[in-house]
């Protein structure tokens, strides 16, 4: 076969393997170094990785008497990679006691592989590891060029490969990120308003649906503007961002705490009873005065909704939340102008649903 025939069938192959995405990167992966000890007669075949003195087995296809998998790790300066990788390019060596760069390495004489072709991989101009394939048999005739061309074409493609999927998993996690930002306030790391209508929305067909009981409590921090007049708005959002904490650290598992917009925060308690509603809100409060970021302590006024369901209503659920958020910022305003450092509840009665409260204190119909 002449070299043009040879070359031609080694780029088939090639393209047929990398054409392959369906499969996966390590279907793809066993096919080339299948196709490599195809080409070069060879018994195994290694693409590693080198982390410092680490080199390690990324992939590998070898013979059942060599006890080598993915995964395992050597000492570099152990195995014929640590030649290869300063090399700068391919090392091909058809009998490796009679070379003068590999005749006298520690890998030879542990491993006695006499015959040997890698090449470096990179990167983004980083070296990556080493795509090599050896044999513990001298090789019965002498590499050719397209043998250096097959390997530098393998490699090739493996770091075109390498770079995509880095830059895939670096898009993902850029989507991730922007994502986060898109659902989390910036300044105290809660769910932002969009997150907990998002979450409202799910919670409320849930408790709708299975005939339970929920409760909503709206927070305003009292008095925050004279917080920033006084202080400054640096302390104003250390303020914000320390009554983040308390709410998140106050909470149990299953509750819900996001920044609604400005001094204010929204809780969602779910399955939660009526009476374990003060013992929640109490154990807040004296958790924010507790703070000592003002010469003063800081306090906040709560309203709250608590409801069950005792039959599933039927219409939006969207009005229904608003409906929910409306009366708990009705209670609220009710705590401001009681006198503040409170909470109220509130009380309504709807088709299948009960918002429920202490009658005496706060009551809508």
């Amino acid at each position: 076969m002449d070299n043009y025939s040879e070359s031609e069938r080694i780029i088939r192959s090639l393209y047929k393997i990398t054409s392959a995405y369906d499969q996966g990167f390590d279907f793809q992966l066993q096919a080339l170094l299948k196709m490599g000890l195809e080409r070069f007669n060879l018994d195994i075949a290694i693409l590693s990785q080198i982390d410092g003195e680490c080199y390690s087995i990324v992939q590998c296809i070898c013979p059942d008497d060599v006890q080598i998998e993915a995964g395992d790790c050597f000492e570099l300066g152990k195995t014929y990679c640590s030649v290869t990788s300063h090399a700068g390019g391919p090392i091909a060596i058809e009998n490796v006691g009679q070379s003068d760069e590999l005749g006298h390495h520690p890998a030879y004489r542990e491993l006695q592989l006499e015959s040997y072709i890698g090449i470096p991989v990179y990167c983004r101009g980083k070296l990556f590891g080493t795509l090599n394939f050896s044999s513990a048999a001298p090789y019965p005739r002498q590499f050719k060029d397209i043998d250096i061309d097959s390997l530098q074409l393998m490699a090739s493609w493996i770091e075109v490969e390498l770079l995509r999927r880095q830059q895939e998993a670096e898009l993902q996690s850029l989507n991730r990120k922007l994502q986060e930002q898109a659902r989390t306030d910036s300044l105290t790391k809660l769910p932002n308003r969009r997150s907990l209508f998002k979450h409202l929305r799910k919670e409320v067909k849930r408790i709708n649906q299975n005939a339970s009981k929920s409760t909503l409590v709206v927070i305003d921090i009292d008095h925050f503007k004279k917080i920033n007049d006084q202080y400054g708005h640096q302390h104003g959002d250390k303020t914000l961002v320390a009554i983040a904490g308390t709410l998140r650290e106050a909470l149990r598992s299953d509750d819900f705490v996001a920044r609604y917009g400005g001094e204010e925060f929204v809780l969602w308690l779910p399955e939660t009873k009526p009476e374990q509603i003060d013992d929640i809100c109490e154990r807040i409060m004296a958790g924010i005065k507790a703070l000592h970021i003002t010469a003063k302590p800081i306090t906040v006024s709560m309203g709250i909704c608590h409801f069950d369901c005792s039959g599933e209503y039927q219409n939006s659920i969207d009005t229904l939340l608003d409906m929910l958020i409306s009366h708990a910022d009705k209670a609220l305003y009710l705590a401001k102008q009681n006198g503040r450092n409170r909470y109220e509840k509130c009380s309504l009665h709807i088709d299948g649903i009960t918002f429920s409260g202490e009658q005496d204190r706060c009551s809508f119909h």
